[in-house]
């Protein structure tokens, strides 16, 4: 069984306070040896009723000047204990805030990878899977963490055990250690399970996201169409998959503990026979071996408990190691330092620009050249699949085309200058994003520093007067996506929000198509009031809204069909 430890994961862990901890285990564990070898001296002077008569106890304890009496002895282990116990509290403590620690940072590192890669990579995977990872996989890494933690406290544990079972029999600590070997050697099954149910744990974990997901998505189509119970049934099955991988992980390690019960009770009883018939271990050192082979039992249980934890978990630390090296490959070029506002002057071009996707055939735009002139209104057309949004994105700065390039006013638009220019594009799409949250918060996401009388404005000239009649005004709810809002609603307040960005270009992809007339006349007055303030692409098919272009672009099967100037558009 060969797994690979994903070290750059672990280097989040603050190294001083890892140190620390380690130092806590070894302290720990020499706290409880010194406390067992203890037990030697105390039961001889039960059995001689006096004080200790030789030994490493009576040469310490006289060294300091102290009579080594049954009392001091029992204080003495007293004292240990109370320092164990004060050192094994502190370990917990700090191994639990290392913990979380780790699954912060990880947390944070992932999502951060994510916001920085490249759209086209984002794009090709389900959302739910990197919902997933970051809900899920990251906690478990940080369960990975705490099992090693206790694998490690459990190995020092085991060694000190082992150095004070030697001090008293060689022969017996081997015989022991060499039993406990062939124990866990047997077990090895028990772990490559473990690994096996880890990796199935995972692909239940991510099938039950992708299901919540899409139910919580489609709850008002599940009510229209009555398939309420085909939901629940798919989420019940989705859920007993995940349950049974759980289970058959808790069967798993159930039957190796007990399977250690039953060899640890064996090898005890084995133990005891044979230092009393065949080594004549004297009684005070036998009781004490005995007592420390029955802390060594339960310690290698516990040992193989957290290795197989561990390999439960690695699946989930193997996922998120490859989430991060897919992100730093397809990640976007650095931002500039303080990014600057990318003013249009002349013209914004695309020229010879193509776009590939894997997993179709025909490029979804092919050697697409088009110049959109300043603060002029554009308006591109075609079925669906032509191209139009694939378009958007590029005109955004948002996919970088396979071949040809953007360029505004004659600059390309490439590597770091797509990010400058992002900042300059403001995109209002056909669904609308709003965020459970009052309208003035929505709003600011467009410009944080926005006083209440530039949100008004925003909204005025996004026609979205209807905020100041509502009884909150801007502290007005929108509920889960804006449904307590009317489409039209929501659509203008996306358009003030995205004016309020002030951009050089401004992109209505389907904005309207979902509008009633009413609405949509209220949106086309808006945006015909922009014209000449700047350059605004309209991509969408309704009619009315290509009465106010200065020119129409039809696109078919990824490549420019028609251009032309509109019959009623405003001069250019």
């Amino acid at each position: 069984m060969s797994v690979s430890f994903p070290l750059h994961l672990w280097r989040l862990v603050p190294p001083r306070a890892l140190l620390g901890l380690l130092l806590l285990m070894v302290l720990g564990s020499l706290s409880e040896g010194a406390g067992l070898l203890m037990l030697v001296p105390i039961l001889q002077a039960l059995q001689t009723s006096a004080a200790l008569s030789a030994g490493l106890w009576r040469s310490a304890l006289g060294a300091l000047g102290i009579t080594p009496s049954l009392g001091v002895l029992l204080a003495l282990f007293v004292l240990i204990v109370v320092l164990r116990s004060a050192l094994l509290y502190s370990r917990d403590q700090l191994g639990a805030k290392l913990q979380c620690k780790l699954v912060d940072a990880l947390r944070q590192r992932c999502f951060g990878a994510l916001l920085h890669s490249e759209w086209r990579a984002l794009a090709a995977h389900r959302k739910s899977d990197h919902a997933s990872l970051l809900l899920t996989d990251v906690n478990r890494v940080g369960l990975a963490l705490q099992a090693a933690l206790a694998l490690a406290a459990a190995l020092i544990t085991l060694a000190v055990y082992l150095l004070a079972a030697a001090a008293l029999s060689r022969d017996m600590t081997l015989l022991a250690l060499a039993s406990a070997a062939a124990v866990f050697g047997a077990l090895a099954g028990q772990r490559r399970s473990a690994l096996a149910l880890g990796q199935e744990l995972g692909r239940a974990n991510r099938a039950l996201h992708a299901r919540v997901q899409e139910s919580m998505a489609g709850i008002k189509l599940a009510k229209i169409l009555r398939t309420e119970e085909r939901h629940l049934q798919a989420f019940e099955r989705v859920s007993a998959a995940l349950r049974e991988q759980q289970l058959r992980f808790t069967a798993a390690s159930g039957l190796a503990r007990a399977l250690f019960q039953v060899g640890g009770a064996l090898l005890l009883a084995g133990y005891l026979y044979l230092g009393l018939h065949w080594r004549a271990v004297p009684v005070a050192q036998l009781l004490t071996l005995v007592l420390v082979f029955a802390r060594l039992i339960p310690l290698a249980s516990a040992m193989q408990q957290s290795y197989q934890q561990w390999l439960h978990a690695y699946p989930a630390q193997q996922e998120v190691a490859r989430l991060l090296a897919a992100c730093h490959e397809q990640a976007e070029p650095a931002a500039l330092a303080g990014c600057a506002a990318w003013p249009v002057r002349h013209d914004i071009s695309v020229h010879h620009a193509s776009v590939r996707y894997p997993e179709r055939a025909r490029a979804a735009l092919d050697q697409v050249s088009i110049r959109f002139a300043a603060n002029t209104t554009s308006a591109i057309i075609g079925p669906s699949g032509a191209g139009k949004s694939s378009l958007a994105d590029v005109l955004m700065g948002l996919l970088a085309p396979d071949q040809g390039e953007l360029r505004v006013d004659g600059v390309a638009v490439t590597g770091e200058q797509r990010l400058r220019w992002r900042h300059s594009v403001a995109y209002v799409p056909q669904e609308t994003f709003l965020f459970h949250d009052t309208i003035r918060n929505n709003l600011l996401w467009g410009a944080l520093q926005a006083t209440d009388s530039e949100l008004h404005a925003a909204l005025a000239r996004a026609a979205a007067d209807f905020v100041s009649a509502l009884p909150q005004g801007l502290d007005t709810v929108v509920g889960d996506g804006g449904v307590l809002l009317s489409g039209g609603e929501r659509q203008r307040l996306a358009l003030a929000r995205a004016l309020l960005m002030r951009p050089s270009l401004l992109i209505l992809d389907e904005a309207t198509s979902a509008l009633d007339v009413d609405n949509e006349a209220r949106v086309r007055d808006a945006i015909d009031q922009l014209h000449g303030d700047l350059t605004v692409i309209i991509i969408g098919h309704r009619l009315a809204m290509l009465e106010h272009a200065d020119q129409i672009i039809e696109l078919r099967d990824g490549q420019v069909f028609a251009s032309k100037e509109a019959p009623h558009g405003h001069a250019a």
